[in-house]
């Protein structure tokens, strides 16, 4: 089985006219020489590990980001359960909302990142339905259904994120819950 030489007789002729190579016993050490090879090997891959690193460590952000959202969105929902208000604006829930999201260091109302919080808008509102027509329209509560069915009334709790990234894109949240309470 030949090799073919030829790449090495270029080299082997660029060396010898800089006078680096003169014999072809230095060139044979030339090419026998390991000294710096994993120096090379690092280079290449560094760049490859470090982004893979960098990325890794943007999907934690965002993985928490995600999960302190719906803590936030989990506390309005156990306030709602408690349904004292009967609001439509829901003033009590989204006050919890804006409490937590405050503690959960959101730079609550924004919609950009303020000295390194994420933004985050929440709201919520609270709704009814007749039994026999649960996604149909929102009547008022103390509206009597057909059958003689007292309304069901729910809680419609949303927030509103933008994650910004070192390497992957900005990714937006929009988490929804809606929690039955009547």
């Amino acid at each position: 089985m030949q090799r073919d030489l030829a790449p090495f007789k270029i080299i082997r002729t660029a060396l010898s006219a800089l006078g680096l190579c003169r014999s072809r016993a230095a060139w044979s050490r030339f090419l026998r020489d390991q000294t710096g090879v994993s120096a090379l090997e690092f280079a290449l891959f560094a760049p490859i590990i470090l982004l893979g690193s960098l990325s890794v460590a943007d999907l934690a952000v965002l993985a928490h980001q995600r999960m302190a959202i719906d803590q936030v969105l989990r506390a309005g929902a156990q306030q709602a359960m408690l349904d004292k208000s009967t609001s439509p604006a829901a003033e009590e829930v989204v006050n919890v909302l804006n409490i937590m999201a405050a503690s959960g260091n959101f730079a609550v109302g924004s919609t950009v990142p303020v000295k390194e919080k994420p933004p985050l808008i929440v709201g919520a509102s609270r709704y009814c339905v007749c039994p026999n027509a649960i996604e149909g329209p929102h009547v008022a509560c103390s509206t009597i259904c057909t059958g003689s069915k007292p309304t069901l009334a729910f809680y419609s709790l949303r927030a509103q994120s933008r994650s910004s990234n070192m390497l992957l894109l900005d990714f937006s949240f929009e988490p929804q819950i809606r929690v039955q309470v009547r």
